[in-house]
């Protein structure tokens, strides 16, 4: 009926992925740190913990804060948890509220902004995992030192914030 064997190996046991241990990210047990003004961030699950295969942070946000416009490697998706917060998604510009999944394949120009008078908290999700090595080393750059460190990680600045 369901034979793993039907669509090739890649469902056998031969191809499983590597087996990595549980792991429980306990929230009084992580680092967070300030990668862009007004942006608290730590990471949850590091890549290295899971084979390389993703990574998942943890955002809060001041009201006004904001990413430029961007583009990464990694596939990235976000669960807003509080707040809303607007998206621009290559020049598609939409809110997304709490409970809202937004999916942001590789490759695409996006940013987004907390226009709220409120935090925002979102989980975010790269798979690959890799590119939360990036983020600690933003603290205290401006918009220009930006560029290039990001460019090593597969990342790109290619325009400002969202507008107010």
């Amino acid at each position: 009926m369901n034979d793993p064997h039907k669509f090739g190996t890649e469902f056998g046991s031969d191809n499983a992925p590597e087996h990595s241990a549980a792991i429980v990210s306990h929230h009084d047990g992580i680092k967070w740190f300030e990668a862009i003004p007004g942006e608290q961030l730590c990471i949850r699950v590091h890549g290295t913990q899971v084979n390389g295969r993703y990574a998942i942070m943890e955002n809060i946000a001041a009201p006004g804060t904001a990413t430029p416009m961007h583009f990464h490697a990694e596939d990235e998706i976000f669960h807003i948890l509080e707040g809303t917060v607007t998206f621009s998604i290559d020049g598609d510009v939409f809110n997304a509220s709490v409970g809202s999944i937004v999916v942001i394949p590789a490759g695409a120009h996006h940013a987004w902004r907390n226009r709220s008078n409120s935090p925002i908290r979102m989980s975010t999700f790269f798979s690959p995992g890799g590119v939360e090595e990036l983020y600690p080393k933003l603290v205290g750059l401006s918009l220009e030192e930006l560029s290039t460190v990001v460019e090593p990680f597969g990342s790109g600045i290619v325009g400002p914030p969202i507008v107010e």
